[in-house]
């Protein structure tokens, strides 16, 4: 058997695996950090130094009977300004597992539709990381959306999609606290 059809073979089995997930709503609860839900999504907000507040949106989706991570994603203001508009602009970032094929990038696909791909920035022990300035545009398309498909590969794995429902995103980003500029 060739290498792409058992890649092939092992992605779609991967796929049927994920597409039953439902993500998990963070049930390691840390002693300082405040978790709300949202339907599908959720916000997380720790004390950092100085006594402020850092909160995200987040979906952290599970797999197998050990629960490990498959996806972490989040959405959260950014330290920095980007568009120089005077406001802490809003980011998605992305952490998969440490076997990410990195120079393939991760792409995000909301309803079949709207298409955003970024490179992975950077691997550290808890996983392979990016993150992806949201725009207006891609701000509308989350809210509007029913299912966001996440895509990257994995080592030994071939192509991995999976489904995540925005059902409660909109609440979720909306609950964040605004930065301070």
């Amino acid at each position: 058997m060739s290498l792409r059809r058992s890649l092939t073979g092992v992605s779609a089995a991967l796929l049927v695996m994920l597409s039953g997930l439902a993500p998990l709503q963070a049930q390691e609860k840390e002693d300082n950090a405040k978790i709300q839900s949202y339907g599908t999504w959720s916000t997380r907000c720790e004390a950092v130094e100085g006594g402020a507040e850092q909160c995200h949106a987040f979906v952290d989706v599970r797999i197998g009977e050990e629960k490990q991570r498959i996806l972490y994603l989040g959405i959260g203001y950014g330290a920095r300004d980007v568009n120089n508009d005077g406001s802490k602009d809003l980011f998605m970032f992305a952490i998969t597992p440490l076997a990410t094929v990195l120079p393939g990038g991760i792409g995000w696909k909301i309803d079949d539709k709207e298409g955003f791909s970024q490179q992975f920035l950077y691997c550290l022990p808890a996983g392979c990381q990016t993150e992806i300035l949201i725009d207006e545009d891609r701000l509308k398309a989350l809210k509007a959306g029913k299912e966001m498909e996440v895509v990257f590969r994995l080592l030994r794995q071939g192509e991995v999609k999976v489904p995540v429902k925005l059902d409660g995103v909109s609440k979720a980003i909306a609950a964040l606290p605004k930065p301070k500029s």
